[in-house]
């Protein structure tokens, strides 16, 4: 059975934001004000958004997501326009971090290559190397994601690690860190991301569909990081 998130252009220039495993009858009840609440008080209301999902829990996930985002990601949503949508969540800071400090620079389009990857791997978890210091994400290259159960974990190529701390011992860019999907999640390390982390001080990055959060492997635990884009 299929499912669904979509979203409804309400009065006043409001969005609301659903799910459902029956579209056309979900929307036509909005739209006919049967459900107490926000669309029955703010009528009229036009689909404006709609995306098919092979699960409920990922029609759910998606509707959690819209809900946090701006209008302005929400009109490029309808719009279909990623770039826009990858452009203003680059504009973030990882989640929780509270502190308006600028923590580490990613260079420009390492976001972009990094939320194409997972939107083509889609239900599983895309994965890949970051290369740069502490301080800073140079580049990314994607890896293979080798786990037996790919749609709710993250295994990277062994032969691309292995080639990539080959390149680095012969003077080659230096590993920063990973990063790894939540198709149907959010940009925050996982259960599962904290029994697999090392402590080892490198980056993680974490993406969803439409966002991504910064996070540093440190030895108590997973610290969010705030960050900018740098040239190049």
């Amino acid at each position: 059975m299929p499912f669904w998130a979509y979203m409804l252009h309400c009065n006043a220039g409001r969005f609301y934001a659903g799910h459902t495993d029956n579209l056309e009858r979900r929307v036509a009840d909005h739209m006919a004000g049967r459900f107490a609440g926000f669309t029955k008080d703010w009528q009229p209301v036009e689909l404006v958004w709609s995306q098919e999902f092979a699960t409920r829990d990922e029609a759910k996930a998606a509707e959690k997501r819209i809900k946090g985002w701006s209008r302005a990601k929400k009109f490029a949503l309808i719009r279909g326009d990623w770039d826009e949508i990858s452009r203003l969540a680059q504009k973030k800071s990882s989640p929780s971090t509270g502190s308006g400090r600028t923590e580490i620079s990613v260079a420009g389009g390492v976001i972009q290559e990094i939320l194409q990857h997972t939107r083509k791997s889609h239900l599983r978890e895309a994965c890949g190397i970051l290369f740069g210091s502490a301080a800073h994400i140079a580049t990314t290259i994607p890896a293979r994601n080798v786990h037996p159960t790919p749609q709710s974990h993250f295994e990277i190529d062994p032969q691309a690690l292995i080639d990539a701390h080959r390149a680095a011992r012969q003077g080659g860019p230096q590993i920063a860190g990973y990063f790894h999907s939540h198709p149907t999640g959010d940009p925050v390390p996982s259960a599962t991301d904290r029994a697999m982390a090392a402590h080892d001080g490198l980056i993680w990055a974490i993406a969803t569909l439409e966002d991504i959060g910064f996070w540093r492997d440190a030895e108590d635990g997973f610290q969010p990081l705030s960050y900018e884009i740098a040239g190049g």
